[in-house]
């Protein structure tokens, strides 16, 4: 299986062809077991065959295989099952003495897992019945059991991690993803490299953040609270139950190599040192508002209290997958090598569409603070984002759909499966039951206000979630029956442009809309916005641009833009203060400003970029969008593991240098550099498609309008998230703080 050099390849792939370049190199035997696919049992090899020492340097080739095979037995009969432990006796003491101490951290780590499933299951149940029964003295037992397994897991991390830092190579998972030439900021960020360290991260986070939403509920009253925690725990379970029995990152090597495989190149760039935590972290994070609302379901509250403590989490998760996103799609552009930055790849939709439910939640959660309404939406989009982050989770963890992201087939995928119809059936059953008493007395927004625009807004959102899902899951249904459906960017963009088109025109509306009824000074108050898109419509038509999506995209975005704009001159001439004082109404107006400039970066990227496939020869020029290059020289470096092509190339009074590196211990895979330099309207992109005996070299040129503004609006909603936020507490009306008069069954 090739690796591609668009994204990482599966590690069972890479995995594959550094053990045959290292059994060719003789440096080392690997194990039969180290091929395969997790779950990986040593111990189910037969002993002669992990016995087999013949030609392995310092392990002892004189050790008799027979007493080799007599005692490994013994001890594959000996050692717990659970934590799959097995020792190949070596020769030397001192490699004796070693994997004796990485058995000691293997079991530590592997009980700590176990007392966290052990503690996070008792949590749950403890914590359901207590609820259920109003004891409040069992709730804060149960809350205690949940910070215990939180404990456990904060302890099975370190381990792991001081595992990786130390070299530790009897552990499967320290030789699959680091080795000893790795640098050590990347040897630590091995932690979520994985499959089993990127869960356990998961799972760290999630423990974290659940243990300070419980200590920050306490005005939500016990019962609540004490729901919470119980679903908390549960899902806490869950997770350790997989990374102790499934998936486990603590299982031990027969044999211990003298080193491990290292990084994938492609995961080798600084990056991967911010994107991998950035997006796990937001993922775990949409499951304390899916607690909560639950919590709220079981109790029957809906009113004031749980929209504020919820929102705060969904915030959260909502901020870090922004930026999760953000950085995955800089990461791309900059390391990947295929001018682009977003592929529509089965694992960035299922990263994006949590996002989309949430951005709902958090503009319709105004309306239930505000008027009383929209709550069974409220309740619907928290819970329909974490089960979109499960699904995704499945997707990705499982390998059943094609995705240059996604881990190898492994059997962690039918648990997830069984996870996600367990939510599924238990949330839905949820909203089912309160779903009449959710929507009681608070009777139909009206059309033309804000309110209607949200309501109109999560109804678009919820058609681009149902676009994005069904053209993820389409390959895999239509293989379920004999035919295979590629879906690629066109599906996408025709299905869902328009749904976005009309979600910009929202946003250029909804600001000046009032809560209640429209009347004439709304129209007055669009008359600008209006004005505004047409003079760059006019424009664009004028500087020549004929695309459809980008004359309807870019100038519903200024439009958009413009109103925020607006919003912003009249508080500031006529109450200046005003924009301190609400700083949440105005920070949402600076990230919806962000968002208006990483529109029209998008689209002129998009819709106006220019490339060129050329070969050249030293000296011989390229011209793409007025932009013209000199390939200069060329020179080749031989590294420790890799040769090095570097191609200079003249700019100006600059000097690129794209190259292509060549693994030979990945079996030949080949991994480009690019070259990029911004100009005020446009980056040049230039990347080394590879190079000729007769001394030319072959390029792909990119010219890429305006790709520095997504980069920069991004940063304008982050900015627009913090400042809004931090230390703001919104005015609720008292129609909103009621309870809906729900009682439980005895």
């Amino acid at each position: 299986m090739a690796c591609s050099t668009r994204g990482p390849c599966s590690p069972s792939a890479r995995h594959a062809s550094q053990l045959n370049h290292i059994h060719s190199d003789r440096r080392i035997t690997p194990p039969k077991f180290l091929a395969s696919s997790r779950p990986r049992r040593p111990g189910a090899d037969p002993p002669h065959e992990i016995c087999d020492f013949a030609g392995t340097p310092g392990v002892g080739a004189e050790a008799s295989v027979d007493f080799c095979a007599r005692s490994v037995g013994h001890l594959r009969d000996a050692l717990p099952r659970v934590l799959g432990v097995s020792l190949a006796p070596a020769a030397d003491a001192a490699n004796m003495r070693r994997t004796s101490g990485v058995v000691i951290l293997g079991y530590l780590g592997a009980g700590a897992l176990l007392a966290g499933v052990v503690m996070g299951g008792f949590s749950a149940l403890l914590s359901f019945w207590a609820g259920w029964r109003e004891r409040d003295v069992f709730i804060q037992v149960g809350r205690r059991a949940f910070y215990a397994a939180v404990v456990m897991t904060v302890l099975a991390a370190l381990l792991l991690e001081v595992a990786l830092l130390t070299h530790d190579f009897a552990l499967a998972y320290v030789v699959e993803h680091t080795d000893l030439a790795t640098p050590t900021a990347l040897v630590a960020a091995g932690f979520y490299g994985g499959q089993e360290g990127s869960l356990l991260y998961w799972t760290l986070i999630l423990g974290v953040l659940g243990a300070a939403s419980l200590v920050a509920s306490a005005r939500l009253g016990a019962r609540i609270s004490a729901y919470a925690t119980g679903i908390l725990a549960a899902i806490l379970s869950f997770f350790l139950f997989v990374l102790a029995v499934v998936a486990s990152p603590f299982d031990l090597l027969s044999v211990t190599p003298p080193d491990g495989l290292g990084l994938n190149p492609v995961l080798r760039d600084g990056g991967m040192l911010i994107h991998p935590p950035v997006v796990l972290a937001g993922f775990a994070s949409f499951a304390i508002p899916f607690s909560f609302a639950c919590a709220a379901l079981l109790t029957g509250r809906a009113d004031a209290a749980w929209i504020a403590h919820t929102r705060r989490f969904a915030l959260l998760a909502w901020s870090l997958q922004t930026a999760g996103l953000l950085l995955g799609m800089w990461w791309a552009y900059h390391v990947l090598g295929w001018g682009g930055y977003w592929g529509w790849d089965p694992v960035e939709n299922v990263a994006l569409m949590p996002w989309l439910a949430t951005t709902a939640y958090l503009h319709s959660s105004q309306v239930q603070e505000r008027r009383g309404r929209l709550r069974s939406w409220n309740f619907g989009l928290v819970i329909l984002a974490f089960l979109l982050v499960v699904f995704g989770t499945f997707i990705v963890r499982s390998g059943v759909v094609p995705s240059v992201h996604t881990f190898a087939i492994s059997a962690i995928g039918p648990w997830f499966f069984a996870f996600l119809f367990v939510c599924v059936v238990f949330s839905g059953t949820l909203l089912a039951f309160r779903a009449a008493t959710l929507g009681a007395g608070s009777g139909p927004a009206p059309a033309v206000s804000r309110e209607g625009a949200f309501l109109l807004q999560n109804l678009l959102l919820i058609g681009v979630i149902a676009v994005v899902l069904w053209g993820t899951v389409l390959p895999l249904v239509s293989g379920m029956f004999g035919t295979e459906r590629v879906v690629g960017a066109p599906y996408f963009e025709r299905a869902a442009g328009p749904l976005f088109a009309t979600i910009l025109a929202l946003m250029a509306i909804g600001p000046v809309l009032p809560w209640r009824h429209a009347g004439r000074p709304v129209l007055r108050a669009l008359r600008w916005p209006a004005a505004t898109s047409l003079i760059v419509v006019t424009g664009l038509l004028v500087a020549g641009v004929r695309s459809v999506p980008a004359l309807v995209g870019v100038p519903l975005a200024v439009a958009a833009g413009a109103t925020v704009a607006s919003e912003y001159g009249r508080a500031a001439l006529k109450r200046p203060k005003s924009i301190l004082r609400r700083r949440r109404k105005y920070g949402a107006y600076l990230a919806h400003l962000g968002l208006v400039v990483v529109v029209v970066g998008i689209a002129a990227s998009h819709f106006g970029q220019q490339e060129k496939d050329v070969t050249l020869q030293p000296g011989e020029q390229v011209t793409v969008a007025g932009y013209t290059l000199t390939y200069t020289s060329a020179q080749q470096r031989q590294l420790t593991d890799h040769n090095e092509f570097i191609a200079g190339m003249r700019f100006g009074d600059q000097t690129l240098e794209p190259s292509r590196a060549t693994y030979a211990g990945l079996g030949g895979q080949a991994l480009t550099h690019v070259a990029i330099t911004t100009t005020p309207v446009a980056d040049v992109y230039v990347v080394l498609a590879g190079t000729n005996e007769d001394g030319s070299a072959s390029f792909r040129v990119f010219v890429n309008p305006l790709v520095t503004w997504i980069w920069a609006g991004g940063a304008v909603i982050l900015l627009g998230v913090v400042l809004g936020n931090v230390g703001e507490r919104s005015p609720i009306p008292e129609l909103a703080r009621r309870r809906i008069p729900i009682t439980l069954p005895a």
